[in-house]
């Protein structure tokens, strides 16, 4: 850590900052309408075992004293220590206009007020860069703890994710889906796999292929959509007016807004790159570049292939060799990075952050491989890493929705419902102070 190190004069945090930020907290968070706390605090409500409540005229806010340490077991081991300076805040390069976090999570997380922080669409707006954890005071690391509260939304926003958060559960499921795989290939797989010359389609029909291909991709699609259905009204909750209102009153307002974070932060992450390391900055542009890149070129086969899509296979071809150099630049830049533990967020790993790169990285090994194995027209081992690369693709996209790859559908909604509620004229006013952190 640098606690013991002056910042520099581009983060230079002074007490004006602090004080600023320190006096809207106060506002937002203790002198609100909505959530103006009475001498009522402390009643315990009737039948939640455990709970006590923040009690108001308005609303009752049940206080849960385990959320704290839900949050500790999933990588904020000393988010505890922060005694609420501001620094992390005023340090934050992404931080603006009336944005109070990290800090304001963290004081609703110690007061155990769990649906104040998942009703929040902040923690998404969190790229982890580190910098409010290399210069807080207390170490508390408040970027760990941001990253914490995504694991936890995610297992929120669907049921099924705890299955790939618990350690135990983890290994259970990713090795019954990977015996699912490699069932499936083993019983549709062709009986007299041509062994003169290579051809995939004699180890397993390219009917098979596209059917399961389709299978699977309505399955994600499905649990996709669902957990977007999930996060959206959890974060209305934090939401004073509704989002009807909002969305009958300013249409224009959500269509500009979506095809800006389309672009602006879907394809360009414009935000991410505030951060300091720009290295990462491209290695995560790699990740998602050569990921579509990858899943663009199998579109264009499955054209081909089916509907007869009048392109070269020359096209996705070059598409796909392009995009798996990419994917695995920034698979490779992110697991060295997570194993020599130097930069900030990668002193800490979950088993989701591992298991991720670890699948994206084989994905991209394993599909080079089969493509040299075709090109000097080795059977056996084609097909043996045709089967082993259908299997890494398979349970690296079908447990998409519930994993850490859950980032690339939830972070856009969030900066999509983020920009577009600070910039209407109905709530504008609310995202800073009255929403539910």
């Amino acid at each position: 850590m640098q606690n013991n190190l002056q910042p520099s004069a581009e983060v230079c945090v002074n007490r004006s900052a602090i004080k600023t930020i320190y006096t809207h907290f106060e506002k937002s968070f203790f002198k609100s309408e909505k959530y103006k706390l009475t001498s009522e605090i402390g009643k315990t409500s009737l039948g939640v075992k455990g709970t006590k409540t923040l009690v108001d005229a308005k609303t009752i806010t049940a206080i849960d004293p385990e959320f704290p340490n839900a949050i500790i077991k999933l990588g904020a081991e000393r988010f505890h220590r922060c005694f609420n300076c501001g620094n992390c805040t005023a340090i934050c390069p992404l931080t603006q206009d009336k944005a109070s976090y990290p800090r304001k999570l963290i004081r609703y997380a110690v007061m155990g007020l769990e649906e104040r922080v998942t009703s929040s669409a902040d923690p998404w707006l969190c790229y982890y860069c580190g910098e409010c954890s290399d210069y807080c005071p207390r170490d508390a690391d408040p970027g760990s703890f941001m990253m914490a509260l995504r694991r936890l939304l995610i297992q929120k926003y669907s049921i099924v994710s705890k299955a790939f958060f618990n350690k135990i559960a983890a290994a259970i499921t990713w090795i019954v889906l990977t015996i699912i795989a490699a069932l499936g290939i083993y019983f549709f797989r062709g009986h007299s796999p041509n062994l003169e010359t290579v051809d995939l389609s004699s180890f397993l029909s390219i009917d098979f292929i596209h059917d399961a291909g389709l299978a699977v991709g309505a399955v994600v699609g499905l649990f996709a959509l669902l957990n977007l259905i999930s996060m959206y009204r959890s974060i209305a909750k934090g939401i004073s007016y509704s989002y009807s209102k909002v969305e009958s009153r300013n249409p224009a307002l959500w269509i500009k807004n979506f095809f800006k974070t389309i672009i602006y932060e879907v394809a360009a992450q414009l935000k991410y790159s505030k951060c300091l390391k720009k290295s990462r900055y491209v290695a995560h542009l790699a990740l998602f570049w050569g990921f579509l890149g990858l899943f663009v070129a199998t579109l264009i086969v499955f054209g081909i292939d089916f509907y007869g899509l009048q392109i070269s296979r020359v096209v996705p071809f070059v598409i796909g060799v392009i995009s798996g150099v990419v994917m695995l630049y920034g698979s490779i830049y992110f697991i060295i990075a997570r194993l020599k533990k130097k930069e900030t967020y990668a002193m800490y790993s979950y088993h989701t952050d591992w298991v991720f790169l670890i699948l994206l990285f084989l994905a991209g090994v394993t599909g080079f491989l089969l493509a040299i194995f075709v090109k000097v027209n080795l059977p056996m081992e084609s097909y043996i890493t045709y089967a082993v690369h259908l299997i890494v693709v398979f349970d690296l996209l079908i447990s998409a929705p519930f994993t850490k790859f859950a980032h690339a559908i939830y972070r856009p909604l969030a900066l999509w419902i983020d920009s577009t509620v600070r910039e209407s004229p109905i709530i504008g006013g609310i995202m800073g102070g009255g929403r539910g952190g």
